[in-house]
């Protein structure tokens, strides 16, 4: 098993670098999800970590289950309460964050899936779950993260996509507590981003990696079986397909499945 978090080392790193909104992590060796954690508490989320090594009701998106060796992965959530009415683009800055941080550590080859995945190769990596509360008048998001290190095989029998993990892309050298400060520092980076600039500057980073741009995919929207090409984002976040000779833009919550053409 991996060695364990050090909350404290944790906080120090973040302030050393320039971090100071995001808190002292709490750390769980089981729980049942760290996004149920946070959504729990009574208090303001605004910069709550909760970190686990393990979770016996990790969830993604569409309420499907995260499935993880225990103690050999990243899982963690971050509470932020941004400034103004934030939806759908949250996601897709989380994924370019990771994307970041994980290619100044030296993995190349990152790609996006939009809305929520992060891939190597066509192989899921990383996931990211933005769940939110309204407390007062304001909206609290929890953004969840689930990072493939070092699965033991076994465990993934019932993933039904093609998976990778760090480990099989030569990056075994780096502690997951290192993996989770560069995350949390590139997280803070393009959050307040974000809140200054808009969504529409990262729009173009997301582009960037997107694995899937120009490419036919096969998706369900409200029900209905399609087939288009991927031309884009739009400065909601939103996919862009050509779909009967028009243009036609799907927010998350409208596809159930997405699937390249094979």
């Amino acid at each position: 098993m991996n060695p364990p978090f050090n909350p404290r080392e944790i906080e120090q790193d973040l302030r050393e670098n320039g971090v100071s909104w995001v808190q002292c992590p709490e750390y769980f060796e089981s729980i049942d999800s760290s996004n149920d954690y946070l959504l729990g508490l009574p208090d303001s989320l605004h910069g709550r970590v909760c970190i686990c090594d393990y979770q016996t009701r990790g969830k993604g998106r569409l309420g499907k289950q995260w499935h993880s060796s225990a103690g050999l992965n990243l899982m963690f959530s971050l509470g932020w309460v941004p400034s103004k009415a934030l939806s759908s683009e949250v996601s897709l800055v989380v994924g370019v964050a990771l994307a970041d941080a994980l290619k100044r550590m030296g993995v190349e080859g990152i790609g996006l899936k939009w809305p929520n995945d992060i891939q190597h190769d066509g192989r899921k990596l990383a996931g990211v779950l933005v769940e939110s509360r309204v407390r007062g008048r304001r909206a609290e998001l929890v953004i969840g993260v689930g990072l493939n290190v070092q699965h033991q095989p076994g465990d993934m029998a019932a993933v039904d996509q093609p998976w990778t993990d760090l480990r099989q892309l030569g990056l075994s050298n780096i502690s997951r507590q290192q993996l989770l400060t560069r995350i949390l520092i590139e997280l803070a980076r393009r959050l307040e981003q974000l809140e200054t600039q808009g969504f529409r500057p990262i729009r173009e980073d997301w582009l960037a990696y997107h694995a899937y741009q120009g490419t036919t995919m096969n998706y369900c929207y409200q029900g209905e079986n399609r087939e288009g090409k991927v031309v884009g984002l739009d400065v909601r976040g939103a996919l862009l397909f050509e779909f009967n000779g028009e243009q036609v833009a799907v927010s998350s919550g409208e596809v159930s499945r997405l699937r390249a053409q094979l």
